[in-house]
C-alpha cells in the first residue's frame, strides 16, 4: 500500500465558519446514476453517509437489475443504505479512464521535467533559478501542486502452478485477473473547471521529515536537533533564571511556510540537495472499499489469492540543484552501468550521506473530510468531494465483477462501464457468453483459480 495514499484516519476536521467555501470549492458537476445492485447483505458497521448530492435522476445510465438474474449471480452491495443509490459525477463528456489527457499534466508549468519516471511518474527538475531564487522556487511548487496525484484501486488474483522441468518440479506463481480503476476523476467536484478540496501545506513541527537533513527529525525544540537559536527564554525581574521556562521559537510562530522554507533551501550550502513535493490523498476509507472487493471476487467462485492495492502515481516532484553529479545520477544508461559494475556499493552511500532532503511540502486531496457539527452531541460528519465509497463501489462493481471472470489484466475505463451498463438486460449466460466469459461459467459455480 502506497504510502501516498492516506487512509480515512488522515482526513482534517473542519469546523463550519464564514467563508469557508473561499477555501474549498465544493461545486458539483452534473451527474449520473449509479447501479441498483440489489442483494441481501447485512449494512456495513461504518457510517458513510454522503452529504449535498442531488436526488436520484430517472432515465440515467444505470437501472435496476432485471427479475431474470438471481441473487447469487450478482455482486454484493456495499451497504443496503438507500442513500449510497445517490448519483455521482465520473467524467466529462468525451472522457477516458486515463487522467493524463483530461487534466493536461504539465500544463501552465513554469519548467518542463529534466526526467520523469514512466512506472511512477515521479518528475525530477534541474534548473539554476530553483536554486537561487526562493520565490521562483515557490512558484514552481505552488503550480506542481495545482497537478492531482493519480490514485489507483488495484485488484489482483494470483495461484500457483507446479512444473515439471526435467527430473526436477518447480513452482510459479500465475496472475489471473489483475485489473485497475483510476480514482482522479473523483477527487474533483467539477473536472471541468477543476474544482477540487486540495491544501498546500508545510511539515508540521512534532512531523518526522527530512528538513535540509540526511535524515528524518522533527522540529528544533520539539524533539529534533538542538539549538540555542531556536529557543527564546523569557526572565523577570525577581525571578531566577534557572525557573524560568524555555519556549521555542517556533512554536510561538507555528510551522516555518512554503516560503521560509523556499529561502532556507536556497541558503543552503550544501553540495548536493533536493526540495520534495509529495502529493497524497486523504481521507479515501481503504479498508472498507478492500474488504468489499475481496467479497466481490470471492462470490465469483474464485479460490486464489486476491490481493487489493492502492498504488499512487505521480505522487511526487522532485528539485535537484544544478550540478555535474546530479546530473549524472538522472542518467538512467549511467545508473545500469553502476549496477552492472556493481559500482552502486560505493556510489549509492555517498550520495545518500552527501544529499540534504528538503522533504517539508505536502498537496493533500482530500477524498472526505469531516465537519465539525456544534448541535447535538459535538461529534461530526463526513462530505464527500464527489461521491462516497459506496456509491464508487456501487458504480464500478459489475464492471469489475465482469472483468474478474474475463480474466482481464490492465485499466478499466468508461467503456467497461458501458459494457457492464449493456449487460445488465441479458440473463447471466447471455452476458457472460458476450463478455467473453463462456469458459468461466462452471468455474463461477464450481471454483477457479486454485492452486495446482
Amino acid at each position: 500500500m502506497s504510502d501516498a495514499f492516506n487512509p480515512k484516519g488522515s482526513s482534517p476536521t473542519v469546523k463550519p465558519k464564514k467563508g469557508d467555501d473561499d477555501q474549498y470549492d465544493t461545486s458539483a458537476s452534473g451527474s449520473t446514476p449509479v447501479p441498483g445492485l440489489r442483494l441481501g447483505e447485512t449494512s456495513d458497521a461504518l457510517s458513510l453517509h454522503t452529504t449535498g448530492l442531488p436526488p436520484h435522476r430517472p432515465g440515467g445510465l444505470y437501472d435496476e437489475f432485471p427479475a431474470e438474474l438471481e441473487a447469487d449471480d450478482l455482486p454484493p452491495l456495499y451497504t443496503d443504505d438507500p442513500d449510497a443509490a445517490a448519483p455521482a459525477p465520473l467524467l466529462p463528456p468525451g472522457g477516458g479512464g486515463g487522467s493524463s489527457s483530461l487534466l493536461g499534466r504539465h500544463a501552465g508549468y513554469l519548467l518542463s521535467p529534466s526526467h520523469r519516471d514512466k512506472s511512477t511518474g515521479h518528475e525530477c527538475y534541474m534548473d539554476r533559478r530553483l536554486d537561487t531564487d526562493p520565490a521562483f522556487l515557490q512558484k514552481h511548487i505552488e503550480m506542481c501542486a495545482l497537478t492531482p496525484p493519480r490514485p489507483f484501486v488495484q485488484v489482483r488474483g494470483t495461484h500457483t502452478e507446479t512444473v515439471r522441468k526435467g527430473d526436477k518440479t518447480e513452482k510459479r506463481e500465475h496472475v489471473d485477473f489483475d485489473v485497475r480503476v483510476e480514482l482522479t476523476p473523483f477527487l474533483y467536484s467539477d473536472i471541468n473547471t477543476r474544482a477540487s478540496w486540495r491544501e498546500l501545506r508545510t511539515a508540521d513541527n512534532f512531523e518526522k521529515v527530512r528538513r535540509g537533513t540526511v535524515f528524518a527529525v522533527r522540529a528544533p525544540g520539539f524533539g529534533g536537533r538542538s539549538s540555542s537559536s531556536s529557543s527564546s527564554s523569557t526572565t523577570r525581574p525577581g525571578v531566577d533564571p534557572a525557573t524560568t521556562t524555555t519556549t521555542p521559537a517556533s512554536e510561538e510562530a507555528g510551522p516555518p511556510g512554503l516560503a521560509e522554507w523556499c529561502h532556507r533551501y536556497c541558503a543552503s550550502h550544501a553540495g548536493l540537495k533536493t526540495f520534495l513535493l509529495r502529493r497524497t490523498v486523504a481521507g479515501f476509507d481503504e479498508e472498507a472499499v478492500a474488504a468489499k472487493l475481496e467479497a466481490l471476487v470471492r462470490n465469483t467462485g474464485y479460490r486464489g489469492r486476491t490481493t487489493v492495492r492502492f498504488p499512487v502515481e505521480d505522487a511526487a516532484v522532485e528539485v535537484f540543484n544544478q550540478c555535474r553529479t546530479n546530473r549524472w545520477r538522472l542518467l538512467a544508461w549511467l545508473r545500469w552501468l553502476t549496477y552492472l559494475t556493481l559500482l552502486f556499493v560505493f556510489t549509492w552511500p555517498w550520495l545518500f550521506f552527501r544529499t540534504k532532503r528538503f522533504e517539508v511540502a505536502v498537496a493533500e486531496w482530500h477524498f472526505s473530510r469531516f465537519v465539525f457539527v456544534p448541535a447535538g452531541n459535538g461529534s461530526g460528519r463526513r462530505e464527500f468531494v464527489s461521491v462516497s465509497e459506496e456509491q464508487w463501489y456501487n458504480m464500478w462493481a459489475r464492471a469489475i465483477w465482469k472483468a474478474v471472470l474475463g480474466r482481464r489484466q490492465g485499466t478499466l475505463d468508461q467503456q467497461d462501464l458501458i459494457a457492464a451498463q449493456a449487460a445488465q438486460g441479458l440473463s447471466f449466460d447471455e452476458a457472460a457468453a458476450g463478455g467473453g466469459m463462456a469458459g468461466t461459467v462452471g468455474g463461477f459455480h464450481f471454483g477457479w483459480g486454485g492452486d495446482n
